[in-house]
Parts: C-alpha cells; structure tokens; sequence
C-alpha cells in the first residue's frame, strides 16, 4: 500500500445521494484517503426501478404495506437523499471513471465485468454505494476489499427498511456499519461501527434522519482504522434478517407514526 491510500468508489451512476457525497468528501478532507477510480453504473441502468411491473409485484407481496411505503416517499425528498453529481464532491480530484453494467451473480446479486475489477483491484480499497447486492471476484481485488454501509447494527438488525424494525420495536439505540463485503450477506468484518440514539425520535423519519447524519463519521473511523492496520471485528452473530413489514406490524407503525406526527406539532 502507498502512503497515500487509494480508493476507488463504486456508485449509481453520475449522480448520487447527498449522504454520499458528504461522507466522501469527509474522508479526502480528514483522512490521506485519494480517490482515483469511480466505477458507476451506466446512465441507462443506474436509475432504473423495474417500472409498473416492478411496483405490481411488490403491491401483491406487501399490499398493506406498499401505498404506506408510498406515501412515506410522496413530496420532496429529506436532505441527504438529494441527488448530486459525482462531480461536484469536493477533494475528489480527476480520478479515473468507468461506466460499466453488472452481471447477474448465478444465485442472487451482481457481479461486475472483468474490465471493472481489474480497475478496482488497482486500488487499496473501495467503497460501495451502488451495484446492490455484490458479488463475484471484485470482493477480493483491492488489498482491503470492498467496504459497504448497513445503516444498522448488523449484530441486531439486518433486511429492510434503514430503522424501521428499531422503531417500531421500541428501542432506545439503533447503529451504524461499515463492513467489508463477503460472498455471505452481511457475514462480512466490521470496519467502523457508531451507535446512534434514537430513544427519543418520535417518527421513522427521525430515525433515518439520525443514521444517515452520522455516515461521515464512520467513514472516517473506517478508513482510518483500514489506513492503521487496524483488525476489522467478525460478529460473533448477527442479528435476524427483517423485510418489509406486513399485516400487523403495518398496522403498529401506522398509529406509532400518526401518533408521533401530532406530537410534533404539539410540540
């Protein structure tokens, strides 16, 4: 490894959300971190959702769940969701872009093409924000790996949606994780982790809102730690996988949420 420790980042496309970029950007200002690839995904899949077809599925597998979800995302989107170009990250240099598709990995995720890894496995580390689930040989090429965020504690809550089940469930800390990537979901080492407060949140929202503002600092932590030589912690188990809720517990988040939303007009 050089001195300087070089990054390659890998992201959805030209743009991505404000809690990217913010989190980059506090790693080149407070760690020897130079980015000097982005790998992103093409303009003609980055943004791509699966469409109608996509949202009928999901209707039929979570039909109580989906026109709540929706209405959680009518209106503008919070702060550190707001797209920005790649581009404008400041510190991030001329660093060398690749636009490539991924591949299906044979069971679930996706694999990036040969020409991607080989880029990647230039640099000392990279960072995932997009390409979902990854796969395949690109794990493996940067010396430290391929480092991803779970914007929970992976030792009590893993799945969907980012703090939705510490919510509901009542509890008084929710986390943040910054874990190099395995071929086994969330089975990978713990790079950084930060606890985060949410005893007092009165909606999901606020609860987002708190994990997402403390992305920059475990970032850093991570980077840092990598930088040192610093081991990075294997769980000694993880916490159970959620998905979206259903029924009841779409029910329970509804009066929960409703209620928290009149006491923060009351005051």
């Amino acid at each position: 490894m050089s001195e300087t420790l070089s990054v390659a980042l890998l992201v959805r496309g030209p743009d991505v959300p404000a809690w990217q970029a913010s989190a980059v950007e506090s790693m080149l200002a407070r760690t020897d971190a130079e980015v000097t690839t982005v790998v992103r995904c093409t303009e003609s899949t980055g943004g791509k959702r699966g469409g109608l077809d996509h949202y009928l599925d999901r209707v039929r597998e979570y039909p109580l769940w989906t026109p709540v979800g929706a209405a959680v995302q009518l209106g503008d989107p919070p702060a550190y969701q707001r797209p920005r170009a790649v581009g404008s990250i400041e510190g991030l240099g001329d660093p060398e872009t690749l636009a490539v598709d991924p591949d299906p990995a044979p069971d679930f995720g996706n694999v990036l093409p040969d020409r991607a890894v080989e880029v990647v496995g230039e640099t000392d580390v990279a960072i995932r924000f997009g390409f979902g689930i990854l796969k395949g040989d690109v794990l493996d090429a940067p010396e430290y790996g391929v480092l991803s965020f779970h914007h929970g504690d992976l030792r009590e809550y893993r799945g969907m949606p980012c703090g939705f089940w510490e919510f509901l469930n009542g509890e008084e800390t929710a986390g943040v994780t910054l874990q190099r990537l395995t071929e086994t979901l969330d089975g990978g080492s713990i790079v950084a982790y930060e606890p985060v407060d949410i005893a007092d949140a009165r909606t999901w929202s606020e609860v987002r809102e708190r994990l997402f503002a403390v992305s920059d600092d475990v970032l850093v932590k991570g980077v840092r730690n990598v930088a040192s030589g610093v081991d990075p912690e294997s769980p000694d188990e993880l916490g159970d996988l959620y998905s979206l809720p259903e029924g009841g517990d779409v029910l329970k988040y509804v009066l929960k949420e409703g209620k928290g939303r009149v006491r923060q007009v009351v005051g």
